[in-house]
This record gives C-alpha cells, structure tokens and sequence, in this order.
C-alpha cells in the first residue's frame, strides 16, 4: 500500500483481524475458496457507484451558454460609434451614433446578464456532480479496512496450514495463499479506485471555476460597456465613448470565454479517462467473485 493510502485507509481493528483467525479452520481447505468472500462481495458492491458514468449532458449544457455569449457580445460592434465615410458621414451625427449604439448594448446587456445567470448555474451543477463522490468515496473506505482484516487473519493462519499434498494435488497452504493473493488483488484495485475517483472531482472543479470565470467576465463586460456609453447611473450620461476601449473590453471578454471553453473539454477529457480506469479496476474486482 502507498503511503498516500495508508494515511487515508486504517488498518483492521486487532479485534476483528483476531475474530476472523478463529474462525478460519487450517484442517478444512474446502472452505478456503470461499473465504473472505462476503468482504468480497461488499467491496464490488461499493465501488460500484464510483464506476458509474458522469452525466455527459452536463458538459454540453455548460458549452452552449459559453457559445452563445461569444456570438451575443461579439454582435455589438463599437464601430457603430466611428462616422462613416464619405458623404454619409456628413449625416451621421454623434449623438444619433451613440443612441443607436446604446440601445444596441441594452439589448446585449440583458442578453448576457441571462448567459451568466445560465453559467453560474450549470458551474453548480457541475459543482454538485464532484460533490456526489465524496459519499461514494466514504461508503468504499470501510470495505477495504474489512477486506483488510480477512486477509491479515488469513495470514496469520498459514503458518497452521498443511503445506504438504499428495503428488499432483495442490496443498492447503497454497490454496490459501492463492485465496489470500487474489482477495490482496482487490482490495488494491479497490484502493486505486480512490484517487482515480479525486481526478474526476479535480476535473469538474477546473471547469466549475472556469464557467465562474466567464460568469464573472461577462458582468464585468457589461460594467465596463455601462460605463463607457454612460449608462451606469439613473440617467443617460453625456459621455464621448472610446471604441478602442469597448472593443478592449470585448477582447478580454473573449479570452475569458474560451479560457472557460477550455477548461471545460479538458475536464470532460480528464474525467473519460478516471471513468474508463475505474471500469477496468472494477471489472479486475469483478471477476474473483461470484457476479
């Protein structure tokens, strides 16, 4: 065992390690194929909720707020601000600019305002999901400290078993031995199960807080477009709007939002990989029982 492990997994209480060497017979070898197996059995049945596969859906919903504010904040241009060219822009006076930019924005802003509500929502989906392995994580724990106990009792058994077999026959000893590897086995494909199942919680936990990032992104976003065309109090304000600032403020929007897009395939990749590592443990644990 790691040391990792062992600081998370006890070791079996002297009692039960003591309780269940009593119980092992060394002069009836029938019985040792079977021995440990209700520990078995109770350790398959609690990793099977770790096995489960995530909720994909989940991520796909988290994308399509994601995409939507990019093609939402990317449709307001503060070039509407700039005159035209040209004789057009004889006739193209500032404040009309400005009032067709704002109502412009106004639409955007409660546009947006909705995608973030939408992606501070789905982070706490996302945020709910990694926290449904904590339970699982714990229901697994007390299995392998059991399983622990019938292997240590059966070790020390050993020692009382008959090593000696008739020719071509296989003594007791090493069907015990072979009883006791095969249980050690499972229960280290069951302890390997625990950080595979920490690596899907890390993963969402990236992507929650990358959708918290956009969230947040996007107010900041509309603060800063507020501010500049002069709507961030009761009133209208008389301002002169850079469009060279807007458009910063867009750009950095953007960066946010395929930051978040990022972070969320690669924690849909991280948590594939966790999801098909625990399959294989589980199906290693699956074959020495009776399923």
């Amino acid at each position: 065992m790691s040391s990792a492990a062992a600081s998370v997994i006890p070791r079996p209480a002297a009692e039960q390690v003591s309780a269940l060497r009593a119980s092992l017979d060394p002069h009836q070898p029938d019985a040792f194929a079977t021995f440990g197996q209700e520990a078995l059995s109770a350790l398959v049945a609690a990793c099977a909720p770790l096995t489960t596969a995530p909720d994909r859906s989940l991520d796909q919903a988290a994308r399509t707020p994601l995409g939507q504010a990019t093609a939402t904040a990317s449709a307001l241009n503060p070039l509407g601000l700039v005159p035209r060219r040209g004789l057009a822009g004889l006739f193209d006076s500032r404040n009309r600019r400005l009032k067709q930019v704002r109502k412009a924005f106004q639409d955007t802003d409660r546009q947006m305002t909705r995608l973030a509500d939408e992606l501070k929502s789905q982070a706490s989906a996302l945020a709910d999901r990694a926290g449904r392995i904590d339970p699982a994580q714990d229901a697994l724990r007390q299995p392998i400290i059991d399983l622990g106990g019938w292997i240590e009792a059966g070790r020390q058994r050993l020692a009382d078993v008959e090593s000696v077999a008739p020719e071509g026959e296989t003594s007791a000893r090493v069907q015990l031995s072979q009883r006791l590897e095969a249980l050690a086995s499972a229960r280290v494909a069951a302890l390997a199960q625990l950080p595979m199942a920490r690596q899907m919680q890390n993963a969402d936990a990236a992507a929650v807080a990358g959708l918290q990032g956009a969230a947040e992104a996007i107010s900041t976003w509309c603060e800063g477009w507020r501010e500049g065309l002069g709507l961030d109090g009761k009133r209208p304000r008389k301002v002169q709007p850079q469009p060279a600032d807007l458009a910063g403020l867009s750009t950095r929007l953007q960066l946010s939002l395929d930051r978040a897009g990022r972070m969320l395939s690669d924690g849909a990749r991280r948590r594939d990989q966790a999801t098909r590592r625990l399959a294989a443990l589980r199906a290693s644990l699956v074959g020495p029982t009776d399923e």
